[in-house]
């Protein structure tokens, strides 16, 4: 996302988490698929390196932005009336660089993807105009967030611009070929990687809500060997050397700093993969693309 979207999507997702830390493992892991057995394949749009994904609530179909980074799935206020959902709780958000609203804490009984039923998962009722007014072709109603994918295995196919979701990985033809890359989270909230640059290793969060590659703090030029330059601009690149992350070893990649920004391993790289997504296990499966 813009600098501006992402500074404001990151001081939200931190104050959730903040709010409601003490109940975020019982929120993140409410909540079934409806059927035992399944595998269904799903178009998917990608506009600036987003993906973009129809969900159905309410009989109703919703374009949904997906989104690794996202430790809930969210629901626009705009549709909140279409909608059945129960409230569970309030919260007020604020802070320096957002203005204060209210969101609310809502169990929905079933968001569906294709035929496959997400049954009782929480969600955050909000306004997501900070999203919207940068789509303005195309109608935004949500966010399908890491707490929904949790209960499913998923695999993108940025080439085919398709997603399969399935209950097992061994659904996926080729993982015994793919390099793995290892996710260290709990068994809820988000997934962060271990990235090696020049041979200091760090946490990046597996976020697919970000359009970048490798984006970071401005803060973390101290970690680069241009350490002693003065950033005067608000975003800045740097190229690096030798990057390892899991099984992966690329040469002469930049990262990009930022004002405000978390360690972020976006779109930008994983669009270069068939990626498939075990939360269970915790790993990332990468095929090289062929082209």
């Amino acid at each position: 996302m813009q600098r501006k979207i992402t500074l404001i999507f990151v001081m939200l997702q931190l104050t959730l988490i903040n709010c409601l830390a003490q109940n975020g493992k019982q929120i993140s892991k409410n909540g079934y698929v409806k059927q035992k057995d399944y595998f269904v394949e799903i178009p998917f749009n990608y506009i600036n390196k987003h993906i973009f994904i129809e969900v159905i609530i309410s009989d109703k179909k919703n374009n949904f932005l997906f989104d690794t980074g996202y430790e809930i799935s969210a629901i626009d206020k705009d549709i909140s009336k279409e909608i059945n959902y129960t409230l569970k709780k309030e919260i007020e958000l604020s802070g320096s660089s957002v203005s204060t609203q209210k969101v609310g804490l809502i169990e929905l009984p079933n968001i569906s993807i294709s035929n496959v039923s997400f049954e009782k998962t929480y969600g955050m009722l909000q306004d997501l105009s900070f999203i919207k007014r940068n789509y303005e072709t195309i109608k935004i109603s949500g966010i399908i967030g890491n707490n929904l994918m949790r209960k499913s295995k998923w695999q993108i196919d940025y080439l085919k611009k398709v997603i399969h979701i399935t209950n097992k990985t061994d659904n996926f033809a080729g993982l015994q070929n793919a390099k793995k890359i290892e996710l260290n989270n709990k068994d809820w909230g988000l997934g962060y990687v271990n990235i090696e640059l020049n041979n200091q290793t760090h946490k990046f969060i597996f976020d697919l809500g970000s359009s970048g590659e490798f984006t970071a703090n401005l803060s973390f030029v101290k970690f680069l060997k241009e350490k002693d330059t003065l950033i005067q601009q608000d975003k800045q690149t740097f190229r690096v050397g030798k990057i390892k992350i899991g099984e992966i070893e690329i040469n002469n990649k930049s990262i990009t700093l930022e004002k405000y920004v978390s360690s972020l391993l976006g779109n930008a790289f994983f669009e270069n993969y068939l990626l498939t997504i075990d939360w269970e296990k915790n790993i990332l499966f990468l095929n090289q693309n062929t082209n």
